[in-house]
């Protein structure tokens, strides 16, 4: 089954979902984190929630920022295209892209300037598939981040990898061994809140379908009306997601704000 989504490499003693610039850079669904030796996490994360996309458009840097120490993040679309993009905390960026359709004399379906966790800058585009470039960024990056690998070592390991392979191998050429994984807690569309994450969805849905028709010019609302509650629904995917990583509320306490929203808003 062909996955969507990022992976965020950064060094943090906070687990990086509760780290300023990790959600409105890449997203609330953290499926695991991935501890590594001195302070290294490696989180996976499925593709951000639909309420969420407005705000996507930091990329690595203010999490680089946030953590003080080098960031990476390689954005996965289809099982076959990789987005890079390695930032440090002075603010600069590197991007290099990576698509299995570039080996068929195809270009690349996926547009990486919006709708992206690892955006282009508009106008810019990247080469794809030119693995000693790639390569020497990642080296440069982990010089950075006080890693000891090489070029050739690091493009050994990640190969053509276009999938998330390609991260397990990078991982090993850094240098970098698992310590701990760690999965949420609570799950945003967990049992005891079915009902409640479903109607929080659809007013998601609504969100950037609604940001869809500005970026088109359109400047009248949609028609019919947003789902009733629909604000205190998605204020309420938001708590689940302060609560899958530690901090935040109890699955008690999510249950009982979910029965009170659906008492509340009974569906129409």
């Amino acid at each position: 089954m062909a996955f969507y989504g990022t992976y965020v490499l950064a060094r943090s003693a906070t687990p990086l979902p509760h780290v300023p610039g990790m959600r409105s850079a890449f997203g609330s669904r953290c499926m695991l984190i991935t501890r590594h030796q001195e302070g290294w996490q490696l989180a996976g994360l499925m593709t951000p929630m639909h309420h969420e996309w407005p705000a996507i458009h930091g990329g690595p840097v203010p999490l680089a920022s946030a953590t003080g120490a080098p960031v990476l993040a390689v954005e996965i679309k289809e099982s076959y295209c990789l987005q890079y993009g390695g930032a440090t905390p002075d603010g600069r960026l590197w991007l290099a892209h990576f698509a299995r359709a570039a080996d068929n004399d195809k270009h690349c379906i996926f547009d990486h300037h919006d709708d992206s966790t690892v955006p282009l800058p508009a106008g810019v585009d990247v080469p794809a598939n030119d693995l000693p470039g790639l390569a020497d960024h990642l080296a440069d990056w982990a010089a950075h981040a006080g890693l000891d690998t090489t070029a050739p070592r690091i493009a050994e390991a990640i190969g053509t990898h276009t999938n998330e392979t390609a991260l397990d191998g990078l991982v090993q050429a850094l240098g970098l061994m698992p310590v701990e994984t760690v999965y949420p807690a609570v799950e945003l569309d967990d049992l005891d809140w079915w009902e409640c994450w479903q109607r929080a969805d659809d007013a998601s849905v609504r969100v950037i379908q609604e940001w869809n028709a500005r970026k088109r010019g359109r400047l009248r609302p949609l028609p019919g009306r947003p789902p009733a509650g629909a604000d205190e629904f998605i204020r309420f995917l938001d708590r689940v997601a302060d609560s899958m990583f530690g901090g935040g509320l109890t699955r008690a306490e999510l249950r009982a704000e979910a029965a009170r929203l659906l008492k509340t808003y009974p569906q129409p």
